[in-house]
């Protein structure tokens, strides 16, 4: 499953007063001179972890705008060559051989991702894109004018595991641009000592731009009920909280499964949304240390969706039609291709559409377009991968502003 990596697909929509998509919050009552809905004056309500690649952006580029002013993306840029990496492990030696083209690469990501921003503020994660011992020409996060052009609203993103140029590079750039900085501690292993004093030294490190700093706190995957996750985002909290003075603290965590679930009744697959319950037992338990936490999630993908390089064309027979209930992820594996593919991805989309927990086409672009797949009125078919993860992002992304609105 496959897609580019380019500037926002020219079908985006570019809402009017008159034509506005259906908004997740309309239920609750609003300021009407804002955007933004009550009880959120500042800071965002909803971090997604998310690839930079057109099916992402677009999803948050056709969010309502009333939910969009809730969500503060973390966008990832995918490596340009080679395989899978792991995000937060350095590699040992460059993997892309191609500097000049690796800084183009990077420059097209930025432009897609300012693109579906629109003005609003967002981090940006260019780990992938970080290889070598020696910084790029263009200056990936250095000051570049992608960073210190007036009114871009861009966050640069560091961590321990970078080199200390690096980390330095991001805070200059971060006090040219004026948007502030976020680091990013990767929750791979219990939280001890040893990391409060990293990032207690890159603190030091990059006090000289003297700029907002955000805590990106990151489990990564919790695919199960077992994992400690919630003390070691406690542990986590209690060592690095009192360390500075956070403009904001975010937990990310993700759970949608890597591979097609096979134990659920066919054809639709189950998989528990793990990483939500991690961020209620921390927020609903007993006061934890430290500031508030924003939740964050990976939308509806897996959290190695931004570790490989984006490709066009190609791909498996095969992509995944994914939704997302209070408590789940609904997902059902459909054909890409042969003979009769498309009645049969109506067929299987259609069970997602009738099955329980279905939101209803008006609540937000990514059910209206499952119904109208469903029902053969699609104005573009069936789609393909793209498509399908485009909807699913929307419509998760809408569910989780709602249902962390209901909270406020």
């Amino acid at each position: 499953m496959f897609e580019p990596m380019s500037d926002l697909p020219s079908e985006r929509p570019s809402y009017g007063s008159s034509d506005l998509p259906p908004d997740p919050t309309s239920d609750l009552p609003s300021d009407p001179k804002s955007d933004l809905p009550p009880g959120l004056s500042s800071g965002p309500l909803y971090v997604p972890a998310l690839p930079a690649r057109r099916s992402a952006l677009a999803a948050y580029s056709r969010l309502h705008p009333r939910a969009r002013a809730c969500v503060t993306p973390l966008w990832s840029i995918p490596p340009r060559v080679g395989g899978a990496r792991a995000m937060g492990r350095m590699p040992p030696h460059p993997l892309d051989p191609d500097r000049t083209a690796l800084a183009s690469h990077l420059r097209t990501a930025l432009r897609a991702i300012e693109t579906a921003q629109r003005g609003r503020p967002a981090w940006v994660d260019a780990f992938h894109t970080e290889d070598g011992t020696e910084p790029l020409t263009a200056g990936p996060l250095a000051a570049e004018s992608w960073l210190t052009a007036a009114g871009t609203p861009l966050r640069p993103v560091t961590g321990v595991e970078r080199a200390a140029w690096r980390q330095t590079a991001a805070a200059e750039a971060a006090r040219l641009s004026g948007n502030g900085l976020g680091v990013r501690v990767f929750l791979t292993v219990p939280p001890d000592e040893g990391l409060r004093d990293a990032v207690g030294g890159l603190l030091t490190r990059i006090a000289f731009a003297h700029c907002p700093v955000d805590l990106l706190l990151d489990l990564g995957a919790v695919v199960d009920e077992h994992h400690p996750a919630e003390k070691w985002a406690l542990r986590a909290l209690g060592l690095l909280g009192p360390l500075h003075h956070w403009r904001t603290v975010v937990l990310l965590a993700g759970s949608f499964p890597r591979t097609f679930p096979e134990d659920y009744g066919a054809p639709l697959a189950e998989a528990h949304r793990f990483d939500w319950d991690v961020w209620h037992m921390f927020a609903d338990g007993a006061e934890h240390p430290g500031p508030p936490v924003v939740h964050g999630d990976c939308g509806a993908a897996h959290t190695g969706s931004a570790d490989s390089p984006t490709r066009a064309g190609g791909g498996p027979p095969w992509g995944v039609v994914r939704y997302t209930t209070e408590r789940t992820f609904l997902l059902v594996r459909v054909p890409t291709q042969g003979p009769g593919h498309a009645d049969t991805v109506r067929s299987l989309v259609g069970e997602i559409v009738h099955a329980e927990g279905f939101r209803g086409e008006e609540f937000s672009e990514g059910e209206r377009w499952l119904a109208s797949c469903a029902a053969g009125a699609g104005p573009a078919g069936v789609g393909g991968p793209e498509a399908w993860a485009r909807a699913g992002h929307v419509q998760h992304m809408a569910q989780v502003v709602r249902a962390l609105r209901r909270r406020l």
